[in-house]
Formats: structure tokens, sequence, C-alpha cells
């Protein structure tokens, strides 16, 4: 094999490995129903094959998401391993519309996410986010619903530390917090109803 040859081929293997790491990120989710017998560190492992870095996130998310830009616009700023936990907790995946309910459960859950702020996110999801991240009026909605129910939860969920706790099931968490897997089995009926042709509304219950 000749040096261009290799190098061909080094990228090609680098695009499949690619791929399927993308096709395992999109499949991937915890369902509410694994929580007894799963840590939240077991949970976090099954991430490992397609795991983002803080370098993958676009900036325009970042000034908007994580605390290290944050300036006081917004509620709920958390960083990426937070954000994970939160997914898990919540029995999200990581499509667009799981993301969309994760941040709304995480700023409702600081019970400081006024009008304004959510008027003022909005405004970034929609039309600042670039493609992929971006929210229609699906993600709009699923959004609105997560915001409600996170105010229900009883903690800040953006305060958390939860490096300390993997170690802990699903369950004894959500116990710990206050999240009601019976409310968000009802939000997650009503969203699969709503969204037909979402995979990740479809395989939320």
């Amino acid at each position: 094999m000749t040096p261009r040859q290799h190098r061909k081929y080094a990228k090609a293997e680098k695009e499949h490995q690619k791929q399927i790491a993308q096709k395992r990120a999109e499949k991937w989710h915890v369902p509410l129903k694994h929580d007894s017998f799963l840590t939240l560190g077991q949970a976090l492992d099954s991430m490992a094959p397609f795991k983002l870095s803080q370098g993958d996130i676009p900036l325009v998310i970042k000034l908007v998401e994580n605390p290290k830009y944050d300036i006081g616009l917004f509620a709920g700023n958390v960083d990426l391993h937070t954000h994970d936990c939160i997914h898990i907790l919540l029995g999200r995946g990581i499509l667009l519309k799981d993301e969309a309910f994760v941040i709304g459960y995480t700023m409702g859950s600081t019970k400081k996410m006024f009008r304004w702020r959510k008027n003022l996110f909005m405004f970034c999801a929609k039309h600042l986010y670039p493609e992929g991240y971006k929210f229609s009026e699906e993600e709009r909605l699923v959004f609105n619903i997560a915001l409600e129910a996170g105010k229900r939860c009883l903690v800040d969920l953006s305060e958390f530390d939860f490096k300390k706790y993997e170690g802990y099931s699903l369950k004894g968490l959500r116990l710990r917090f206050g999240i009601d897997k019976d409310f968000l089995k009802c939000c997650y009926e009503f969203e699969k109803g709503c969204f037909l042709n979402s995979p990740e509304s479809q395989r939320l219950v």
C-alpha cells in the first residue's frame, strides 16, 4: 500500500467509525424502567462510544448553556457531564426532542426561568443555533412541557455535583431529587401521541 493509498484508507476508516458512532448515538437511551439495577456510572459508561467532548459543542450553544460563559441571562447552565447525567435520569436519548426536554427540565428545576428568560432562550434556539441543534415548533412544545415538569423537581439540578453519586442507582437518585417517574411517563405519553413520526418520542414508553 502506497502512502497515498494508506491516507485514503485511513480517512475512509475514520469516516466509517464516525458513522457507526452516530448510529449508536441515535439509538441510545436508558429507559425509565431500568432504574432499579443500573447505577448512574454504568449508564454513563454506555455513552462512551459516542460521548462528545466540550470542544465538539458549537460556540453559540456554549454561550447559552455552559456555566463557564454564564453572565446571568439564563438559568440552568450546566457542564457536559451534568447534562449527560440529567439525560439519563430523565430517560432521554440524545436526539433533538430529547435535548429540548432535558434543557427545559433542567431550567425548570432552578425555579428561576422567568418569562423573559424563556423567550430569550427560545429566540436563540430557533434563530441562532446551528442546524442539527435548532428548535422547531415541535421542540418548542417539548421544551415547554419539560420546563413545567422540572418545576416539580425538589432540587436545582444545575447545582448538583453528580460525580459524587455515580455509584447510586437511578431509582435512588430519582427519589432523592423528587423526579416523579409516573409524571414523566404522562409527559412522554402526551409527546408520543403528538409526534408519531419522531423516533425519540415513540421509544419513550
